[in-house]
């Protein structure tokens, strides 16, 4: 179980790590960066800053590509483009991610890969070998083509070709299994606390690199990469994640100089200026009485005081006209910006926030309260990017789709039971009162008996929505479901009878490259991504 000491010494950690963050200073996509003259630093402090920097980039924040991710799988709506199914290259939450992995997070992990070669290091190599695939995988299921064979090699590089997405995700497979191999060595170093994920365990570390792995295939299950054999040896060799104490999470402090605390939680609770706004679709899906998706109609989630803080009680006036609100519940609309008259009116004391789960926020206890930053976990939240109950989704899909060998139904019953679980752990850590073992069962129940209803379709809709409402606070899983398989079935304005909204495009199915770089690389694409129709290579549905 995860502890509150676990908690503590994380948030010791996460504060000697942000001490080191001056190591390395922020470019241009330094894929120039020379790896041959690095900076005098050493594993133990490269190491940490790594992995801080792609969970940051990673994660739901102003700078973070979990922000657009959000409002395009339909967590979060923004009062900006992304409101209505456009990015340009030049937004923040789209260059700053791609120039933060490039720049800092390959950069560094090239560093310990040659430096720890040299050193006999072994196991930080097979760590950084594995958050490259990880990495690496993200900036293809979000751009496409991308550079890999010749980024971060400096001078002997400079300006790298973007290499096609499905031979990277070929390179990332043997990337992995190269990783295993140096995971079972002896190792010179040992990683200890300086792995802010692991702490240093290698049986850990070699679960996340199999089921890395197996995420791999699950993505690219439509196309050539994919290999029926590697996945049913995956899957029934007790190789991939196997408790939660397995997850793959950056856990954050509640530090606030230097901070330590989730980039998420900062900006929806510290500033007096909540920057999202949770979607009501979202919302009602999980109240179970949506109009437009009505997959779970009349089953609400336990989760939703978890997931959502409302500063409002029912009976409280807003500070102005709202656009939506249902009882202490306040937000706008996607497809409303510069529409509804009401979308642009000041609701930062009024308006739902991020709850505990996804942003170490506070726990709806229906009294209401303006969020400020000394509310719930105060941001000592977890940023989940690969987790033991994810594995368990990916499992049941396979299963349903790719005939492995398992059975469905019971990887998907369990994926949803670890899910609740992870909602309890966050709960016991913030002292608040745990989702029921009745009300779980109940709900769990209630989803099960429409899957056991339902045809082949309808049963990967089920299983796909519930994982889109168990990844809350890592929106790129979900945003790869969407388009991979066309579930959870994103919110369409023109179906909800709403003169405040409308669909000025259509889904945006790739990230534009950011405009500095299409300027400056001699090697990339001549022309910008087309967004609504330049897909992924594994984007078959």
């Amino acid at each position: 179980m995860k502890t509150k000491h676990k908690y503590l010494l994380h948030s010791l950690i996460v504060a000697v790590a942000l001490l080191v963050l001056p190591a390395c200073e922020k470019g241009f996509l330094d894929i120039n960066v020379d790896p041959n003259n690095p900076t005098d630093v050493p594993l133990t402090q490269l190491l940490p800053y790594a992995e801080l920097g792609m969970s940051n980039a990673l994660s739901i924040h102003s700078q973070g590509l979990g922000e657009p991710a959000a409002c395009f799988a339909h967590y979060i709506v923004t009062r900006n483009n992304f409101n209505s199914y456009f990015a340009q290259g030049g937004d923040g939450p789209v260059n700053d991610p791609w120039e933060q992995l490039y720049t800092i997070v390959l950069t560094d992990l090239r560093r310990i890969i040659d430096v720890g070669t040299e050193d006999e290091a072994w196991h930080f190599v097979g760590a950084a070998q594995l958050m490259t695939a990880f990495a690496m995988g993200t900036l293809v299921d979000v751009w496409g083509d991308v550079p890999y064979r010749e980024a971060n090699l400096g001078s002997l590089k400079p300006y790298p070709v973007f290499d096609p997405g499905s031979q990277v995700y070929a390179d990332l497979l043997k990337l992995v299994d190269e990783a295993q191999v140096n995971l079972a060595k002896v190792s010179n170093v040992r990683m200890g606390n300086a792995d802010l994920y692991f702490a240093g365990d290698v049986a850990k570390w070699q679960r996340f690199g199999n089921t890395v792995k197996l995420r791999l295939y699950n993505q690219a299950r439509l196309t050539p990469v994919y290999d029926d054999a590697a996945v049913k040896a995956l899957v029934t060799g007790n190789k991939i994640m196997a408790a939660a104490t397995d997850d793959f999470e950056m856990l954050y402090g509640n530090v606030v100089s230097p901070d330590t605390r989730h980039p998420t939680f900062i900006d929806e609770y510290t500033q007096n200026s909540p920057q999202y706004n949770i979607s009501p679709y979202f919302y009602q899906i999980m109240q179970g009485k949506s109009q437009l998706n009505t997959i779970f109609k009349d089953i609400v989630d336990p989760r939703i005081p978890y997931y959502f803080y409302n500063q409002l009680t029912p009976a409280q006036a807003a500070q102005n006209a709202v656009s939506y609100r249902d009882g202490g519940f306040v937000s706008i609309w996607f497809g409303s910006l510069n529409i509804d008259p009401n979308e642009g009116f000041d609701q930062n004391t009024s308006k739902t926030l991020l709850g505990l789960y996804p942003a170490g926020g506070k726990f709806d206890d229906g009294r209401g309260g303006a969020g400020t930053f000394n509310s719930g976990l105060r941001g000592a939240g977890l940023h989940r990017m690969l987790t033991y109950f994810n594995s368990l989704y990916i499992r049941s899909e396979l299963a349903l789709t790719r005939s492995t060998g398992e059975n469905a139904e019971n990887l998907f019953k369990l994926a949803m039971e670890e899910s609740f679980a992870e909602v309890n752990r966050m709960a016991t850590t913030a002292g608040v009162a745990n989702i029921t073992k009745a009300s779980i069962d109940e709900y769990v129940g209630k989803i099960l008996a429409l899957y056991q209803a339902a045809n082949d379709a309808r049963k990967l809709e089920l299983m796909m929505t519930q994982k889109w409402i168990a990844n809350f606070g890592f929106s790129i899983e979900a945003y790869n479901d969407i388009r991979r398989t066309g579930y959870p079935k994103p919110f369409d304005p023109t179906t909800d009878n709403n003169p405040n909204t409308e669909l000025i495009r259509n889904y945006i199915v790739s990230f534009p490259y950011p405009t500095s770089d299409l300027q400056i690389n001699p090697n990339a694409p001549k022309n910008q991504r087309v967004i609504a129709t330049d897909k992924v290579f594994w984007d078959l549905n």
